[in-house]
């Protein structure tokens, strides 16, 4: 039976109920410094469709839920849209939220509209200001990076900033706490609006890209994965996490609150396998745990999509020639028999309703060659794609894709 078929009729034809409407929602990767303890934080989004309600969703953990390190804090938050400043509510007209460790809370409904956006047309920008407190020496989660230099008016001011005029004290990069997701109901005339779920490790976040623009919008952690999918006019959902594999992510406890997130999706892309060839797992063990990931969305009735795995190798000349590369692992070798290579030929030509995503062809100086392109170079770690990896052909592939849905 095609399950991710089956998965994938039903996510089409299921009413949409709050879905992910705006860029830039991101997965907690960090603790705070311990010294911003009374600060506001405000990052921009785009709105990318027509919506008439805004829900914002916090949490207090960090990588694969771990609270380890991390106290209750307090928000209280707005959005900036078209110049107006709106606050935000919590359990029914709330203006403030204490956030346990381990919590997850979603605002009320913020019966904003916000007009589809025309073809062409640059999208409505949302200012979301978070203002945290905590006691002194005490740390809650942050995640995205907010450039204050390349988007103007996102950064971090002390105190309680929600209303008034906010001017960043910082033009520098941070790590900021922000939503985990901006979702909406959608407008009558964004009916059609879909969104995908982006699974996986450092590099479905967009891991080896600087934090700059592309495509003219907002700068941030944004990778292949990201820009495809806004070139394909989805929504999308990014609960990958630094360092995690297959065989994290199949652990119920490690995945419950990136699954309560991405659960109304119309898509998810798993991304996961380079952090497994590294740690030696076999072809047998990462094909079961793949197996194991995508069976989960089938059975939420979300279809799913797999990617297949980029090479990992070192270099002495930092991947500038394909003489300089050698394998990071045994797994990651060249030829066809290496495990990298199998699991990459099981990915394109399974028969286990696994559909897939070809990137390592993208990548790889040949298929099967376990080494980086050359001329320009497409990574600079051996690990993750740079700019040039991200940008283009690999973000392509996944827009493609999604426009053939």
């Amino acid at each position: 039976m095609d399950y991710g078929k089956i998965a994938l009729s039903l996510a089409m034809e299921r009413p949409k109920g709050l879905v992910s409407v705006a860029s830039r929602g991101k997965w907690y990767d960090k603790q705070s410094n311990g010294t911003d303890i009374d600060v506001t934080y405000r990052s921009i989004h785009e709105a990318l469709c027509g919506f008439n309600s805004q829900v914002l969703m916090y949490g207090n953990f960090y990588n694969d839920g771990r609270t380890t390190g991390l106290s209750p804090y307090k928000i209280n938050v707005s959005v900036d849209i078209d110049g107006t400043t709106y606050p935000v509510f919590f359990d029914n007209g709330q203006t403030h939220k204490t956030v346990p460790p381990g919590g997850r809370v979603l605002s009320d409904e913020l019966q904003i509209y916000v007009p589809p956006v025309p073809e062409g047309s640059p999208s409505p920008k949302i200012f979301v200001r978070t203002h945290v407190v905590v006691n002194p020496g005490e740390k809650y989660p942050v995640g995205l990076t907010l450039a204050g230099g390349s988007n103007i008016g996102e950064g971090i001011m002390p105190g309680d900033v929600t209303t008034g005029t906010f001017t960043s004290t910082t033009p520098t990069p941070l790590y900021g706490l922000t939503p985990l997701a901006l979702y909406g109901r959608l407008t009558a005339s964004s009916k059609r609006f879909k969104t995908v779920g982006l699974c996986g490790d450092s590099i479905s976040v967009g891991a080896g890209r600087t934090v700059a623009p592309i495509d003219g919008r907002p700068a941030g952690e944004v990778g292949f994965m990201q820009i495809g999918a806004l070139r394909a006019g989805w929504g999308y959902l990014s609960i990958g996490m630094n360092g995690q594999k297959a065989s994290d992510f199949v652990s119920p406890a490690r995945r419950m609150h990136q699954m309560h997130m991405i659960k109304d999706c119309d898509l998810v892309i798993v991304e996961y396998g380079t952090n497994d060839l590294n740690a030696g797992r076999t072809f047998e063990q990462l094909k079961a745990d793949l197996l194991a990931i995508h069976q989960a969305y089938w059975e939420m009735g979300i279809p799913t999509v797999q990617t297949t795995i980029a090479p990992r190798t070192n270099s002495t000349d930092g991947w500038s020639t394909l003489e300089g590369q050698t394998p990071a692992h045994a797994n990651t070798a060249g030829g066809p028999d290496s495990v990298r290579s199998r699991i990459n030929g099981w990915i394109r030509n399974n028969s286990d309703n696994i559909r897939c995503i070809e990137i390592a062809d993208i990548w790889e100086s040949a298929r099967n060659s376990g080494l980086w392109k050359v001329n320009p170079s497409l990574t600079s770690d051996g690990i993750h794609p740079n700019n040039q990896g991200h940008d283009n052909a690999a973000a392509n592939a996944v827009r493609d894709y999604l426009l053939r849905l």
